[in-house]
């Protein structure tokens, strides 16, 4: 388990990974330090380190489905990139998310990682994977696997961040307990603090 989260976060350029920042009354975790700056790399960059690590142990293979409007898909690209019994693919809505975002999942050219643009919306591609996930067959067949917010793996991982925050500002403020407050568009951090 060291091993892995020792490779896992040897990919983020603070030596602290999620540093704390006290700024006035405030404490700021900045959780942006990853390959791809987004708060998922901490959950991310794990788990493609695990499932790696248990496919092999298993001898078994994993095809990774999700779509994406942002920094799902390429946060879950630079988890699972080049390792091996893994696949990635990712929809995402033609021309409908950031450039940075868009260059970080389609310049990616690892043989196991491949970028599906969809003519919609991400509700459009979001669709297309539920179905997919819905036939048991195909799924058990393909051996889908998810990486989005309701993969508990990947939330208990999240979790790690917020017991760091919490003990080090009771530990340096003296108090019993914190507050968070979480900008989000979607629920899984904030589910992980909860």
């Amino acid at each position: 388990l060291r091993e892995l989260v020792a490779r896992s976060y040897s990919t983020f350029n603070h030596p602290e990974i999620t540093p704390l920042v006290k700024q006035g009354d405030c404490y700021i975790l900045e959780l942006f330090h990853g390959p791809t700056l987004a708060f998922k790399d901490v959950a991310l960059q794990f788990l493609g380190n695990v499932f790696e690590y248990l496919l092999k142990e298993s001898g078994g293979k994993m095809n990774i489905l999700g779509a994406t409007s942002g920094d799902t898909g390429s946060a879950a690209i630079y988890g699972v990139r080049g390792k091996e019994r893994i696949n990635i693919f990712i929809l995402h809505p033609h021309k409908r998310f950031s450039p940075i975002q868009e260059l970080q999942m389609t310049t990616v050219t690892d043989a196991n990682v491949f970028n599906l643009a969809v003519l919609g919306t991400f509700d459009d591609g979001q669709a297309i994977v539920k179905t997919i996930f819905n036939d048991l067959e195909f799924k058990e067949k393909h051996q889908l696997g998810a990486v989005n917010s309701i993969n508990w793996a990947r939330i208990v991982a999240q979790v790690v961040y917020y017991i760091y925050a919490a003990l080090k500002v009771t530990a340096s403020e003296g108090v019993a307990q914190v507050d968070f407050s979480v900008p989000t568009g979607n629920f899984g951090d904030i589910f992980a603090g909860y």
